[in-house]
């Protein structure tokens, strides 16, 4: 699994962490980003989150569009993340919990595409 901090843009409140990165176990590609709240005790304010499911994102722009708005996103980042996915592969397939993950992610897919790559991992 790969993953980038990225710097936030100006004005943020402090505590701001923007990341994305290429999650190889669920074979998607992955970005968060949210604020520490004031009281420890309470959740963050998550203000991007895209990624926690298999096959999820499958397009390396999507990620990079929910971020640009809370971080400032390096040029060469997109090459960055192609690489990490060509380097770590996808490991979603075969592996022990594919069975499990995958039956219980289907009826949650967002996309047809997504469903459809889970019923193929689950073949």
């Amino acid at each position: 699994m790969s993953s980038h901090t990225l710097t936030p843009l100006g004005g943020a409140p402090a505590g701001r962490t923007v990341r994305v990165g290429w999650d190889a176990p669920l074979a998607t590609f992955f970005a968060i980003a949210w604020d520490v709240p004031a009281d420890e005790d309470d959740e963050p304010d998550y203000l991007a989150f895209a990624g926690a499911a298999p096959y999820e994102v499958s397009e390396v722009d999507t990620v990079l569009e929910l971020v640009s708005p809370y971080a400032v996103v390096p040029e060469d980042l997109r090459a960055q993340l192609l690489n990490d996915q060509a380097a770590e592969g996808e490991r979603f397939r075969g592996r022990p919990t594919t069975e499990l993950v995958g039956a219980l992610a289907l009826p949650h897919a967002r996309t047809p595409r997504q469903a459809d790559a889970i019923r193929a991992a689950l073949r």
